[in-house]
């Protein structure tokens, strides 16, 4: 039997807080009476595609979903040109709006058999299933299969290890979207199963829940999320826990989050194929991995890590593609890269992980990510952070000499083939809101500049709001005459980008209908690093916007509604945001 359904229809739990949302409590007996309304309308068997900014509405549909006999599809995005590319998969599509609407009672409802439903429940298999989407090499998205039993065996193995920490009361506290496993599992089930209370409304950033923290409370965060905290954090009340997954933190990260929260982060390794597989503190650099309870691994011919436990393939070994060195007397394990990132060069296969490793032991650099830029230029490409001594020579000296100077870094190694011929040098790498830095990002570094556009080296996204860091060249062609001796960034420039980047992050069509609430503040000049926070809002549509820097504040802020409220279906989702990029910092 499910212990997820035995727990929302248990009579016990009946008046017990699950879901605080705009700070109304919500109580199991409440949220099961929902699902049982929405299951009541869904059709035996349905493919379901669930994608909802609030936890709550996303716990109904699934659970409703499930309930009805049917399974779970779980965009990575609600973008129209992604769903499209998934259409075939699913049946129906529920959202927030969707499922207000099914849970808007009226006289020709279908009536509740409320002992019917719980019986229905109570007899439920972890059978059911839930869909995930992840994006391989070539973009398209890959379906991947998790059951309710798999999600509800790794909580098992999981709660002996962190249920002592978490004191009484405390809540789960998210910052990454439930739409995929980490956030599923850790938001959504693990609170249902343990009886917690749970936050609903989306919080991506940390001034939307910093005000919200409570002593005690378990804050589910991903790397994004952690190399940019708030300043005010450190004047939170104290989490017990604070979980980060993704992608693995930096040293110097996961030192800096430990000062301010006052306790080490908990990483968790695994994918959306695997779930959770292991879990570190990091105290000191090569923290190693430690496996879950009851997980065996392993390595193959190659080098690669290889895992079993029950919640990944049961009694199968399941092969990963990442290189790992494995401490026999402890079974804990550490990292060493990625063993399918191959490439070939001049009909050379080249090992993009090998470069990256070879341009970080250099004191130049910081870190790197090693790629082809474009398919159809098979030139290799780097985007590197410099460190500080880097940054000097690449100032003394200029990208072209910094790119010539590194590849003799990398010819120490490798023969001529893998040595890098194209670079981007930045202050941050680029990551999606989940921590990752998917390739598209990476590309968009390289694609053909014009010279209006400014350099983008960072952005996170979830859902509705973004955040891109933006540096200015002193050569862009809209400083020029403006003014004299003492350039300044245009406005009309500046709502250009809102226009132009709001239209490839959100689908939004590119005209500009009006603009209001306008201020400009303090200019923006060459050579600045600013960034422009974007709040999109489909409705209308219309995008509120803010330049803002470290240095001057608030440089300008206004809003922008577009022409028609129709989306532009001829833009793909999750393509460059905005402006094309320069190798310039």
């Amino acid at each position: 039997m499910s212990v997820f359904f035995e727990n929302l229809y248990d009579d016990k739990n009946a008046n017990t807080p699950l879901c605080l949302e705009n700070g109304v409590p919500f109580h199991v007996g409440d949220i099961a009476r929902d699902i049982d309304y929405v299951a009541a309308g869904l059709g035996n068997g349905q493919r379901v595609a669930i994608y909802c900014q609030s936890a709550r509405r996303f716990l109904i549909a699934l659970a409703a979903v499930w309930q009805s006999g049917g399974t779970a599809i779980l965009p990575a995005t609600d973008k129209p040109g992604y769903l499209d590319e998934i259409d075939q998969q699913f049946d129906l599509h529920l959202n927030d709006d969707a499922i207000d609407a099914r849970l808007n009672r009226d006289s020709n409802a279908p009536a509740i058999n409320a002992a019917a439903t719980k019986d229905s429940a109570s007899k439920r298999s972890t059978d059911c299933q839930a869909i995930f989407f992840t994006s391989g090499s070539s973009g398209t998205p890959k379906p991947i299969i998790k059951t309710l039993a798999q999600i509800e065996d790794e909580i098992a193995i999981q709660r002996p290890l962190w249920q002592p920490i978490i004191p009484s009361g405390a809540r789960m506290v998210g910052l990454v979207s439930h739409q995929h496993i980490y956030g599923l599992i850790f938001r959504i089930i693990w609170p249902v199963m343990t009886k917690q209370t749970f936050t609903a409304a989306p919080a991506p950033f940390w001034d939307m829940v910093l005000h919200d923290i409570a002593a005690g409370d378990v804050l589910i965060t991903s790397p994004a999320q952690l190399k940019n905290l708030h300043p005010d954090l450190a004047d939170a009340p104290r989490p017990s826990m604070v979980l980060s997954s993704g992608g693995p933190l930096d040293l110097t990260t996961a030192q800096e989050a430990t000062r301010v929260f006052g306790v080490c982060p908990t990483e968790i390794y695994g994918s959306t194929e695997t779930g959770g597989i292991a879990w570190r503190q990091q105290k000191a650099a090569d923290t190693p991995w430690h496996p879950l309870p009851d997980l065996k691994t392993d390595l193959n011919e190659n080098g690669c890590l290889r895992v079993c436990a029950n919640h990944i393939a049961g009694d199968d070994w399941y092969q990963t593609q990442d290189r790992a060195m494995i401490d026999q007397d402890t079974g804990c394990f550490t990292l060493k890269g990625r063993a399918d990132r191959v490439v070939k060069v001049e009909g050379k296969r080249i090992s993009l992980g090998a470069v990256e490793q070879h341009l970080r032991q250099s004191d130049l650099v910081s870190n790197a990510v090693a790629l082809l830029a474009d398919e159809n230029d098979r030139r290799l490409a780097v985007v590197a952070v410099l460190t500080d001594k880097g940054n000097d020579e690449l100032q003394a000296h200029g990208p072209f000499r910094m790119g010539r100077l590194l590849r003799r870094e990398v010819a120490k190694f490798e023969d001529d083939a893998a040595l890098p011929q194209r670079w981007r040098f930045v202050d941050q790498l680029p990551t999606d809101s989940q921590g990752k830095r998917p390739l598209h990002l990476l590309r968009a570094l390289f694609a053909k500049k014009t010279d209006i556009e400014p350099v983008i080296h960072h952005q996170i996204r979830d859902g509705g709001k973004a955040v891109i860091g933006l540096t200015l060249r002193s050569d862009m062609t809209c400083f020029q005459g403006h003014f004299p001796g003492q350039p300044i960034l245009p406005g009309v420039v500046q709502l250009h980008w809102v226009a132009q980047i709001a239209s490839n992050l959100f689908g939004c069509a590119k005209g500009v209908g009006e603009v209001s609430q306008l201020k400009f503040r303090h200019p923006i000049t060459p050579g600045d690093d600013v960034k422009l926070d974007l709040d999109f809002d489909p409705s209308t549509p219309k995008v509120k916007f803010r330049y803002h820097s470290e240095t001057n504040g608030v440089h300008s802020s206004g809003t922008v509604k577009f022409r028609g409220p129709e989306l532009a279906s001829d833009v793909a989702p999750d393509h460059t945001a905005g402006p094309n990029r320069d190798h310039v910092r």
